[in-house]
C-alpha cells in the first residue's frame, strides 16, 4: 500500500493525498488544529470536540475510501479531556482509537494541563498489509506502548508527533531502535509550522520492521507491503 505521511492539512490534505494515489493517510499529533499544550492556557479546553469528534469523521469522507491515522482533541464531559488517535476508513467499520497514556511536560510542552492520560493499553486493527496500532505524541517513542501492541499482534505502527528538530531526531532514533527489537514496521508524521515560538519541522519517516529507512518514491508516497 501506498502511504502519505502528512504535516498537517487535517481533512483537504486527506483528500489530496487521496487523488495523488494514497492508500494510507497519516496526519501529526493533534491533526485538525493547533498543537493546544504549547502555551500554559486553560483556553485551549474550550477546542475539545465530543465524540465522536466531527473533525475526524469529516477527514474520514474526504480521505474518500483510503485509510486515514490522525488524533483529535476529545471532552468527554466532567472536565476530562484526552488526545485521541483514531485509525479507520469511510464505510470500515467503528475505528480504532487509543488515547495517549504518555503526556509530555517540558518548555513549551505542557501535555499534563490540557490532557489526561489514557489508561487503556493500545490494540490492533486490521489493515490488508497485517495487524496495525496507532500511537501519538510521546507514546509514539513509549518503549511500554510497543510492547502492548507487540503483544496484540502489531505488524505495523502508524504515528503522529508535534515535534521540533531536537525532539523530532530523537524520535526517529528511539523509533528505529523499537522498530528493530520488536519486529515492527513504522511509518511517523510530524507537525510543521511555527506556534508560540516553537517551530515544528514536519515532514514523515517509515521504518521497516528491520529498523532500515523506507524511502519516498518520487511522488513522495511510501511503499509498505504485507508484513510476514
Amino acid at each position: 500500500m501506498r502511504v502519505a505521511l502528512l504535516s498537517g492539512g487535517g481533512a483537504e490534505a486527506a483528500r489530496r493525498a487521496r487523488a495523488a494515489g494514497a492508500d494510507v493517510v497519516c496526519l501529526p499529533q493533534l491533526s485538525f488544529g493547533p498543537y493546544l499544550p504549547a502555551v500554559l492556557d486553560r483556553r485551549g479546553y474550550e477546542q475539545a470536540q465530543r465524540p465522536p469528534a466531527r473533525a475526524f469523521r469529516d477527514a474520514l469522507a474526504a480521505a474518500d475510501g483510503a485509510w486515514l491515522a490522525a488524533s483529535v482533541y476529545e471532552s468527554e464531559g466532567e472536565g476530562v479531556f484526552y488526545a485521541t488517535g483514531m485509525l479507520g476508513r469511510a464505510g470500515g467499520g467503528p475505528p480504532l482509537r487509543h488515547r495517549q497514556r504518555r503526556l509530555e511536560a517540558s518548555p513549551g510542552r505542557f501535555e499534563q494541563l490540557l490532557f489526561s492520560p489514557g489508561h487503556e493499553p493500545p490494540g490492533v486493527i486490521e489493515l490488508p498489509w497485517g495487524p496495525t496500532g496507532v500511537l501519538i505524541g510521546a507514546d509514539v517513542g513509549d518503549p511500554a506502548s510497543w510492547a502492548d501492541l507487540a503483544a496484540a499482534g502489531a505488524r505495523v505502527i502508524l504515528g503522529g508527533v508535534s515535534a521540533p528538530a531536537q525532539l523530532w531526531e530523537r524520535m526517529r532514533r528511539v523509533v528505529a531502535g523499537l522498530a528493530a527489537s520488536h519486529g515492527i514496521a513504522a511509518l511517523v508524521a510530524n507537525r510543521a509550522g511555527e506556534e508560540h515560538g516553537i517551530r515544528f519541522v514536519g515532514g514523515g519517516s517509515g521504518w521497516d520492521a528491520g529498523g532500515a529507512p523506507i524511502a519516498p518514491g518520487a511522488d513522495g508516497l511510501l511503499e509498505v507491503g504485507a508484513m510476514p
